[in-house]
Parts: C-alpha cells; sequence; structure tokens
C-alpha cells in the first residue's frame, strides 16, 4: 500500500470500517455460538456420551474464526496510526 496516496488510504479505511462493522460482530457471534457448542459436546463427553464430528469441527471453527481474521486485519494495516483520510 503507498501510504502517501490519499485515495489508497480512503479505500482502505473503507475496507477497515466494513471489517469493523459487518465482519468482525458476526465472526465474534461465531464465535460465541461456537464456544457454546464446544461446551455442550464437552458436558456431552463427560456424560460418557459420543462426541460428534459433524458438530465438533464447525464449533471449533467457528470459535477460532476471529483470530485469523484479527490477523488479516494487522496484516492490512487496519490498525496502523498512519492510516486517516
Amino acid at each position: 500500500m503507498d501510504w502517501s496516496n490519499r485515495s489508497d488510504r480512503i479505500r482502505r479505511l473503507q475496507e477497515k470500517e466494513k471489517f469493523r462493522a459487518v465482519v468482525m460482530p458476526l465472526s465474534f457471534w461465531g464465535a460465541g455460538i461456537g464456544a457454546i457448542a464446544l461446551g455442550w459436546e464437552g458436558v456431552v463427553k463427560m456424560d460418557g456420551g459420543r462426541v460428534d464430528l459433524a458438530i465438533l469441527v464447525p464449533a471449533a471453527f467457528f470459535a477460532l474464526l476471529p483470530i485469523p481474521l484479527i490477523f488479516y486485519r494487522w496484516v492490512r494495516g487496519h490498525f496502523s496510526k498512519r492510516l486517516f483520510a
């Protein structure tokens, strides 16, 4: 990214705002639901039941989804102090 080009910074600011307002809240909701599903699978396992991989794998995916998204935002410079209009 060319930090001295104003139009590049404006496009990156728009990208940052879309991620902040749409993508990250959805990923945090998904992480909460995934954590609840993982907890439920833990309760089932402690009760002596069988853990269902059809629930475990998507629950783990959604529970961990915000981590790579935050890393992606960091790589794209969404947290940079140089990002201004």
